[in-house]
């Protein structure tokens, strides 16, 4: 019997996206509340130190923050219909490197066509910002409490590497995936076939929460991807809601049936993403080296509602772009090399053939010195990496 959980989140937020996403299509019933519910600041906050969405309170009083622990919880409990972890391996580790690409590697231009675009959208943003921080309340004051509940999140565009000088080059590349992503859509309903699976969920939260809904970026995906904006109707749906690909089978791809289009948009991830993953992974190892003596089990960050740890500088687009180091990014990159190490040898050989060709075989085993581990809600440093094996 499926658990009656709370949710808390709020229609624009992109992580919350992805959870709500996934407990529609999976039939799990939930109750979803605002950040502005009393309860969340009285008893959700103090249980997961600082202000972030999604999280979900089950039944039994449990807390789960993060929309990937969200997933797994559900996945390992076995209510989920079917597993969104594909079983072939080269697909399991697409579909985790497109869920990193679509969580973390989307955000500039999920940011930049939010805020950079303000006066285009800022009737619908004052409207949701200020009903999560008085949901109930009346249209004057949740446009009061509207802009400074908006500020802190426009201070987030330097971070990210987002300023005039990268603007055309985040444009540039959001084109360029619109037209593969609606190429790839004209033919397959989901990422990986005839199922949403991870790769669906991490793509989907900024493809939604954003870049679907917000008035300027709307538009500008109905009329340059259509196809792509109708699957962020039917990742909202509880059904499979693929009508228009007629008897398609709701299965993924088996492993002789990977069509072009995905591997032209993992490509396209290597071209535009790896160069960032491979510096936040360089930056970590950096700061590690100069902190020798950490302890296994200490926080990564000082203070709770820190998300970053230090800077990094990378190339995008022939582009010099500075960013901040999220540790977070390292959770959702080792799975992919946990994945891979799992292997036998020769499913690690079939992985790099495949993968080698789009650019994308450092993934395989890049690592940093130590673990990244979530422990209470927060990211925690795990124990010394082994480096990343090789094929025999």
């Amino acid at each position: 019997m499926s658990e009656s959980i709370i949710l808390y989140g709020t229609p624009h937020s992109l992580y919350t996206a992805k959870a709500r996403a996934y407990l529609r299509k999976h039939s799990i019933p939930f109750d979803e509340r605002m950040p502005g519910d009393s309860r969340y600041a009285s008893e959700i906050m103090p249980v997961i130190q600082r202000l972030m969405l999604p999280v979900i309170e089950l039944n039994d009083g449990r807390v789960i923050q993060d929309s990937m622990a969200i997933i797994n919880h559900f996945e390992q409990s076995g209510q989920g219909k079917f597993s969104v972890y594909p079983q072939n391996p080269i697909l399991l580790i697409s579909a985790l490197i497109l869920d990193l690409f679509g969580s973390e590697g989307l955000l500039r231009p999920a940011m930049h066509y939010r805020w950079n675009y303000f006066e285009e959208n800022k009737t619908l943003l004052r409207a949701e910002f200020g009903d999560c921080v008085a949901p109930g309340a009346s249209e004057e004051i949740t446009q009061a409490v509207a802009d400074q509940a908006m500020a802190p999140m426009q201070n987030y565009l330097p971070p990210l590497g987002i300023n005039k000088d990268t603007a055309p080059a985040i444009e540039a590349h959001y084109l360029e995936l619109l037209a593969l992503l609606q190429k790839h859509l004209w033919d397959h309903p989901y990422m990986l076939g005839g199922l949403p699976s991870v790769a669906d969920y991490g793509l989907y939260g900024p493809l939604y929460a954003h870049l679907a809904r917000d008035i300027s970026s709307s538009q500008l995906m109905k009329q340059q991807a259509p196809r792509l904006y109708r699957w962020t109707e039917r990742m909202s749906a509880a059904n499979a809601d693929i009508p228009e690909y007629g008897d398609y089978s709701q299965m993924y791809f088996e492993a002789g049936q990977i069509p072009q289009t995905l591997r032209d948009l993992l490509a396209f991830v290597a071209r535009d993403y790896l160069a960032e993953i491979q510096a936040t992974v360089n930056a970590t190892n950096a700061w590690l080296a100069a902190n020798p003596d950490i302890q296994t089990g200490a926080n990564v960050c000082k203070k709770p509602h820190q998300q970053t740890l230090g800077k990094i500088q990378f190339e995008f687009r022939g582009i010099q772009c500075h960013g901040v180091n999220k540790p977070y990014r390292i959770t959702l990159m080792q799975r992919i090399t946990d994945a891979y190490d799992a292997l036998d040898n020769e499913s690690r050989t079939a992985c790099r053939d495949f993968f080698a060709p789009l650019g994308l075989e450092d993934l395989l085993t890049l690592k940093t010195q130590r673990r990244i581990e979530r422990a209470n809600h927060l990211e925690v440093w795990g124990a010394v990496n082994q480096p990343g094996e090789e094929p025999l």
